[in-house]
Formats: structure tokens, sequence, C-alpha cells
């Protein structure tokens, strides 16, 4: 069953429970790491269990539905739901050199060779064998300057010739040059939980958007497995709406920590909440707050990163499709999808 934690509801602050619930859902789901089918609770088990209103619970899993977070099955309730590219047939050929892959990471590994650093040297010796088919690609980030760190470990997964563009969701909402940016790019990137959001502000294909997996940065991950276990912790959001998930957030890699107080960027007790506590984490939009904290406040934001895994099992394949795609093309082929092809093959 999918977990949630209900004492992340917080039914003291101004902001509705449904807004919470959705945001704690919506996050979980986008980065968390649950199964494909896993079920969530029924509307009524988790409309007691956070004593809200059934309605409430259903309109939030509606949301969800629609941002293609979670499947409803009729009559069988709500499952987590898969990603298109994330489940690969077990017969297609790459599957042969799984246990080489896990010989050469282990290696590395001993060796103090990141993931990333792996990834970039296949990729490198790889354009040594085929030819060099450059892709056009575009990020779609929340903020520019996390985007841009984003892009820049996203980089590793791409070779010499691609180029990618960042945007931001917000330029999307009007029409523009960012808008024909992303519908000439070969693939559009954004975060899990925006990939319906990005579709229908851009209007192209399904499979020119591919929403990647995020996780917490090793950086957030150490500096929060650091707090002194007495401290008093104000943990900030950006935006009301994932207000839920900071809490958790924080406890998932300082469990040793029990006293955290969250509130959002533009809550009227901002101050007060932080002259109060010894210890300021901050969401990615909320840099102000560290202009507020005292000198003597630890503080730093809660960074996430590129999870390794997505841009190695779903970014690299999908490149690598798609540039097949094009050197058809180039060549002047019947143009059948790499898709289509590894699929013939594997028949």
């Amino acid at each position: 069953m999918f977990p949630i934690d209900a004492s992340s509801i917080d039914k003291s602050l101004p902001v509705p429970v449904g807004t919470q619930l959705y945001g704690l859902l919506s996050y979980t789901l986008a980065f968390g790491d649950m199964p494909y089918g896993t079920k969530l609770q029924s509307v009524r088990q988790l409309a007691a269990e956070l004593g809200i209103a059934p309605m409430t619970v259903t309109q939030v899993y509606q949301q969800l539905r629609d941002a293609g977070l979670i499947e409803i099955r009729q009559g069988l309730g709500a499952f987590t739901a898969r990603h298109p590219l994330a489940v690969r047939d077990e017969k297609l050929p790459i599957n042969a050199l799984r246990s080489d892959i896990e010989t050469i990471v282990g290696k590395a590994e001993a060796l103090g060779i990141s993931t990333m650093e792996l990834v970039s040297m296949i990729n490198a010796r790889a354009q040594l064998r085929r030819p060099n088919v450059g892709l056009s690609l575009v990020f779609v980030c929340i903020f520019e300057g996390p985007g841009q760190d984003y892009v820049d470990q996203i980089r590793s997964a791409l070779t010499a010739s691609d180029t990618i563009k960042l945007v931001t969701l917000e330029s999307l909402k009007v029409p523009g040059p960012q808008r024909e940016a992303c519908r000439a790019a070969d693939l559009v990137l954004t975060f899990v939980h925006r990939e319906a959001e990005v579709k229908a502000l851009i209007d192209v294909p399904a499979e020119q958007v591919l929403g990647l997996r995020f996780i917490p940065s090793q950086r957030t991950r150490q500096n929060l497995a650091g707090l002194d276990p007495r401290a008093r912790v104000a943990a900030v959001t950006h935006f009301q709406e994932y207000i839920a998930i900071m809490r958790p957030s924080v406890r998932e890699f300082a469990p040793h920590v029990a006293d955290v107080r969250v509130t959002w960027s533009s809550s009227p007790d901002l101050g007060e909440v932080i002259t109060a506590c010894d210890a300021v984490i901050y969401a990615s939009g909320a840099d102000h707050v560290a202009d507020l904290a005292p000198p003597n406040v630890q503080c730093f934001e809660y960074r996430h990163a590129p999870d390794p895994g997505a841009l190695e099992t779903i970014l690299v394949p999908r490149l690598t499709e798609l540039r097949q795609l094009r050197a058809g093309q180039e060549n002047g082929t019947d143009g059948e999808t790499a898709e289509g092809a590894v699929r013939r093959r594997s028949a």
C-alpha cells in the first residue's frame, strides 16, 4: 500500500488540506521510488486516516490522474502509474549486457569513478564508433538558477554535438520563442510531475516530452544528516501546495531531528519562525529566506538533482533511439522508428 504520513497534513495552517494533500502525493509520486501498480488508499480510507472529506480526496486523485501520476481503474481504485519508457521488454538486446554493465559499474566504483563520469566516458567512446548525429533538446525548469545546474548535470548523458536549451515553465504560458523552441526540439525534458502540463502548453506529440525523476542532491543529504539532533529546524517551501512535503523530506535524511516547523516563503510569520530556529532549510525558489536568517543560524537550500538512474535507463536509451531515427532519415531510409526497429529485431 502507498505510504502516507498523516501528520504531514497540518490543519492549523492557512493552506487548504486538499492543496497540502495534492502537493504531498504529487511530490512523493514524482520523486519517490514507488513501483508501478502500487495501490493507493481508497478514497474513504484515506479520508478517514486524515480526517478530511472524501470529496477532497476524490478531487486530489482526479488531479493526480490528470497529471499522469496515477491510474484510476474502474472498480479497483487508484494505482501508481509507470513511465512509458521506464519498463522495457526483457527480450530487448540491451538486456544481454546487464551483467557486463554491473561489472564495469562495480569496477568504476572501486576506482572512485562516479556513475555520471562513467556515463560521460561511455558516451565519448561511443562517438568514435558511430555517425555523429547531434540532437536538439530543451529542459523546462521552474527556476532558472537550479535549472541551469540541472542542465549541466544532464549534459553528462549527452554528446558534444547535442545542444540543450533552458526555458522556464512560466515562459511557456504565453505564445513566444520559448514555445517554438520546444516544438522544434527533438526532445523536451522536464520533471515527471510537470510532464502533462508541459505537453498541454506546447501541444506536441506525447513522445516528444520526457519527464525525468529527480532526487535530493548529495550535498542536501549531507547537510541534513549533519544537523544537530537538538536543533529547532525551520523548513520553508516556495509553493504553498508543497508545504506538506517539507517535514517528511527533512526527516528522511535527518530522522534524529525532532523539532521541525514548516512554513512558506511569503507567510506573514516567516520572520518569526526563522528567528525562533537554529537551522533553516529552504526549497528552491525561496532563496530570499537565506537573507533573513541570522549569521549564527545554519541555512541551506533543499536542492534536487537528476536521478543518475533515470539518465542511464530512460534518457540515454531514448536519445539513442532518436539518433538512429535521425541517421536513417539523413541516409534516406524508409523512416522506420527506432522503437519499431528494436521491436522487430527482438521478435
